[in-house]
């Protein structure tokens, strides 16, 4: 009896604590008939494949065959083509609409966390891609009864497929929690369709047939094979988290404190991810990957530098009473806590911690380890990027300028990154349809037209580690605009440097900040004052 009640005790227990969020998305793709039908229609194809290759194909079972091989290619091609147009549209098309205006006061009324309602709507996703994987497994295992593959390629190459569909899925909840209308969230999506989705099939394709080919079963028992491996599996996964973390922050509620879960997960997987890159630059005895990684992460970092202008100027008193009262603590959580300041510093910090760094790193590992060493080229691309990096924080800092001189309204603070981005598209394009008009025959030929484009050091580089004259100028202007940009908002950053600090305790919780401007909210998701 008492081993009875602690099971039921057990199963309440679980019960209580499941997210709600999964068994709703699990519910209603059972209850759908398109789930079902999209199943039923994928088993049928894979027979009537299986079937019609086995009667036109000779030869069939031979151990010199590679009939194995080329099916199983065939059906991974259709899985993964089924998970990506199905799932991520099915997951991502019913957050969006519990995202439109009519009903998004469900979403913000509810008490479940955002980040609950994201992981849950994510994990069922992948519940979906299980069962669909699942059912067609029978098909998996005829590929290897025809000879060609071993299971441990068939179980690799699954593998890489779920982790495919995984970031798809995530990618499309979050075209599905961004605050724009239904035309754009449709352009959106398909501009990520075939930037993202495609371009990692063809790229799954690739290795597929690269690995159908030669296979791998007896290559894993080296750990040079794992170690790339385990590497880009920390880094794909590193990069899902991080969208998941940005479209939690999107669901988040204006008031609450919704940049400092990104910024912390952020910079801790900054920290993994270099020390997975010096791993493997002392494994492989090259300095050249940590060069790799921080091109990758100053990419990121440079897009959080656009995004954070949007953010709050002024906190409101909830946030306000989070800020730590020791000046120690206080200071770190500056840069992590929502705001435009904290945004900008926190992006420059982490971009120049980044390239000085893999700098730094490389050359102390050429003394230490006797690795091979930055070059010329790698110190050329990290400097170039560093100018991109100035030329980016000009036009945002030039963004913040024009919306303070122009729009003085609380509500035009969210549009401050789309004010960046056309003065950013401004700024490549015009000098160019400039240079065309004046000679159209040799316009690519003069020089001046890249003076305003932050990728012009970086289009320019020719690998032999001296810069030109178009580099140079670059780092002049970039360098120049971003002091003066700097000088002319000081007053805007010291205002906000010099905020930050608790709220008084004996200060009540609905007592209007003096120095913020009332926004009244047209929907839900408006700016509003904390």
């Amino acid at each position: 009896m008492s081993m009875a009640s602690g099971f039921i005790g057990v199963v309440s227990w679980v019960d209580d604590r499941v997210n709600p969020i999964v068994i709703k998305e699990l519910r209603q793709a059972i209850q759908s008939r398109f789930v079902v039908s999209t199943l039923m229609l994928l088993l049928v194809v894979l027979l009537t494949t299986l079937l019609l290759y086995v009667i036109n194909t000779e030869s069939i079972g031979l151990v010199t065959g590679n009939h194995g091989a080329e099916l199983f290619q065939i059906f991974q091609g259709m899985l993964l083509t089924t998970c990506l147009l199905f799932v991520p549209v099915s997951i991502g098309g019913r957050l969006a609409v519990e995202r439109a205006s009519t009903t998004s006061d469900l979403l913000f009324v509810s008490t479940i966390r955002p980040s609950s309602i994201i992981w849950g709507k994510l994990l069922a996703g992948m519940v979906v891609t299980v069962l669909i994987f699942s059912a067609c497994a029978p098909f998996m295992v005829v590929t290897y009864l025809l000879r060609g593959i071993d299971p441990p390629t068939i179980l690799f190459v699954i593998g890489l497929d779920l982790l495919i569909v995984l970031a798809a899925t995530q990618m499309a909840i979050l075209v599905g929690a961004v605050p724009i209308s239904w035309i754009f969230k449709a352009l959106l999506g398909v501009f990520l369709g075939i930037t993202f989705l495609w371009t990692l099939g063809i790229l799954a394709f690739t290795l597929v047939w690269e690995m159908g080919n030669w296979g791998i079963g007896s290559r894993m028992g080296d750990w040079e094979f794992w170690a790339p491996i385990l590497a880009f599996v920390v880094c794909w996964l590193g990069g899902v988290g991080l969208i998941f973390f940005l479209t939690v922050a999107m669901i988040s509620p204006p008031p609450s404190n919704r940049a400092f879960p990104l910024r912390v997960y952020m910079t801790l997987i900054w920290a993994v991810s270099l020390a997975v890159s010096i791993y493997l630059a002392y494994l492989y005895g090259d300095s050249e990957v940590l060069v790799i990684w921080a091109a990758f992460a100053s990419s990121v970092f440079l897009s959080s530098l656009i995004i954070s202008v949007s953010e709050r100027d002024v906190i409101g008193p909830r946030l306000k009473r989070s800020v730590p009262r020791n000046w120690l603590l206080r200071a770190p959580a500056f840069f992590l806590f929502s705001g435009a300041a904290g945004g900008l510093c926190w992006s420059v910090l982490m971009m120049i911690l980044t390239l000085g760094g893999a700098f730094g790193i490389a050359r102390l590992m050429r003394m230490v380890w006797a690795t091979h060493g930055v070059g010329g080229d790698e110190i050329e691309l990290l400097a170039a990027i560093a100018v991109c990096g100035m030329y980016l924080l000009a036009y945002a800092l030039t963004a913040v300028l024009l919306r303070r001189w122009l729009f003085k309204h609380a509500a035009a603070v969210a549009s401050t990154a789309a004010i960046a981005l056309f003065l950013v598209a401004m700024g490549c394009i015009v000098p160019v349809i400039i240079a065309f008009a004046q000679d159209p025959a040799q316009w690519d030929r003069a020089d001046w037209w890249l003076a305003l484009n932050p990728l012009g050091p970086i289009f320019e580089a020719d690998g032999r580690g001296k810069w030109n004259d178009i580099q140079q100028r670059g780092l002049l202007i970039s360098l120049v605009w971003s002091v003066v940009m700097i000088s002319l908002n000081i007053r805007w950053l010291g205002g906000q440097v010099m905020a930050f600090r608790p709220l008084r305790e004996d200060t009540p919780i609905d007592t209007p900040n003096p120095t913020s401007v009332a926004v009244t909210p047209t929907h839900a998701g408006a700016p509003t004052d904390g």
